[in-house]
Order: C-alpha cells, then sequence, then structure tokens
C-alpha cells in the first residue's frame, strides 16, 4: 500500500479490508498513502468492523486532500465513529473536486446528535450526489428531521438516506416529506424500514408527489404500523406524471 501514492496513472481503486484489524494506526497510514495519490479520482475503502475509532476516522477524513478526488466512498460500519469522526467527516465537503459521496456509518450509535452535525454536508458547494446510510444508530424524529435541511445543498441532484431499524416515527417520517423542494433534486432513495411509522408519516411521504424536479423514487416502508389509510395515500404517487421510476415497499 505504500507504494499507491506512486502510481502516477492510477485513478480507481477500491480496497476491501472489512472484517480486519486495522485500528486507527491503519486508518493513518491509509490516508497518508492515499492523499497524495495525484491522480486518484475514484476511491472506494470498505472498512467495517474495523476499531478504527475517532481518531482513524479523523485520519481518513484526510482524504478531503486528494487533490483530483471526485467519487468517495467510505464504509464504516461499526467503527466506534464518535462525534469526532463525524466532524471530521463533515469536513470532506472541503473536497475541491469531490461531487460524489457514499458515507456507510451503520451500527456507529451516532444518535440525533451525529446525524444533525452530518446534516452539515449541505453546505457543500460541489456535492450532487450523495448517500447516507445509517440503520442501528438510534435515530428518532429530531435526527430525521436534520436530514431534511439538505434540501438546501446547492447542486444536489441525487439523494440516499438509509435509516432502516432507527426509530424515527411518524414526527420524523412527516419532516422528511420536506425533501419536495430540493430544487435539484431529481432520484430519490428513503429507507425507512423498521422505524415505527404509522400512518401520519406515511401521508406525509405521499406529499413528495410535489416535488420539484423528482422523477425517480425508491421508498421503502417495510416492516411499519401502515394501515389502509397511509397505503391510499402512497397509493397516489403512481399517478404522478412526472415520476418515471417509483419503486415502493410497505409490506
Amino acid at each position: 500500500l505504500a507504494q499507491l501514492k506512486q502510481a502516477a496513472s492510477l485513478h480507481t481503486l477500491a480496497l476491501h479490508l472489512a472484517w480486519n484489524s486495522i485500528g486507527p494506526a491503519g486508518a493513518q497510514a491509509l490516508a497518508n498513502n492515499l492523499k497524495d495519490a495525484a491522480a486518484l479520482r475514484w476511491l472506494t475503502l470498505e472498512l467495517g468492523w474495523n476499531s478504527i475509532g475517532p481518531s482513524g476516522v479523523q485520519a481518513l477524513a484526510s482524504l478531503k486532500d486528494t487533490p483530483r478526488l471526485e467519487r468517495l466512498s467510505l464504509d464504516l460500519v461499526d467503527n466506534q465513529v464518535g462525534d469526532a469522526g463525524v466532524s471530521a467527516l463533515v469536513g470532506l465537503q472541503e473536497a475541491s473536486a469531490l461531487h460524489t459521496l457514499t458515507l456507510r456509518l451503520e451500527s456507529n450509535d451516532l444518535g440525533d446528535d451525529g446525524v444533525r452535525e452530518l446534516a452539515a454536508l449541505r453546505d457543500s458547494a460541489a456535492l450532487h450526489t450523495l448517500a447516507l446510510h445509517l440503520g442501528w444508530n438510534n435515530v428518532g424524529p429530531t435526527g430525521a428531521a436534520a436530514l431534511t435541511t439538505l434540501v438546501t445543498t446547492p447542486v444536489l441532484h441525487t439523494l440516499t438516506l438509509d435509516l432502516v431499524d432507527n426509530d424515527v416515527g411518524d414526527a420524523g417520517a412527516y419532516a422528511l416529506r420536506g425533501l419536495k423542494d430540493a430544487p435539484l433534486l431529481h432520484t430519490l432513495t428513503l429507507n425507512l424500514g423498521l422505524n415505527n411509522v404509522g400512518d401520519r408519516g406515511a401521508q406525509g411521504l405521499a406529499d413528495l408527489r410535489d416535488a420539484l424536479a423528482l422523477h425517480t423514487l425508491t421508498l421503502d416502508l417495510a416492516n411499519n404500523n401502515i394501515s389502509t389509510a397511509g397505503a391510499e395515500a402512497l397509493a397516489g404517487l403512481w399517478d404522478v406524471a412526472s415520476l418515471q421510476c417509483l419503486a415502493l415497499t410497505v409490506v
């Protein structure tokens, strides 16, 4: 790995290193060897279950200094990211060329405060594609509502929010209807399975039919508490002329 930064023509790299013992020191070494890769544009790091911790995540966030990096996918599942790690990840928005970002942060006990911090990615001037995988993180209505502020991300057109097995409830689901106000958002994936969402939340999400630019919607509401009233409201999405692709899961 130490020689990667010397690969003058390397522009795409994927490292699958989950379920090892990388730890903070290993994460630091990875970052040090990658951030100076002058040609690197597309980077995927699968580092789940590696006890990386906040300091290791801070080190990985220095990848924002990779001069030509355009696409970054960081898998940090179950790595005790911590508040300091979340704050560092938000700093990725400072990467000058980065337009596509995927963060897998499942099972990191982020809670509402951590998700609220992540929502500061809305200040990125360049991000047009963002995927946040936040399952199993004790996220409630407040955290879900914070994510709706991503509508102000200046050039965002593709958004994935995976919140499976949290507790956003009706209030959180209803708040997420606010994503309809994103002016450029044309592709939206929402996974709210196992979140205690009922009819009111479903009815709120049905308001996505009024989204300004949306043409592709994937909405997963499996294993919630939605009855006929909520299902009927969601069924109205089928009649939206501007929606070209719709995938809806309720059962």
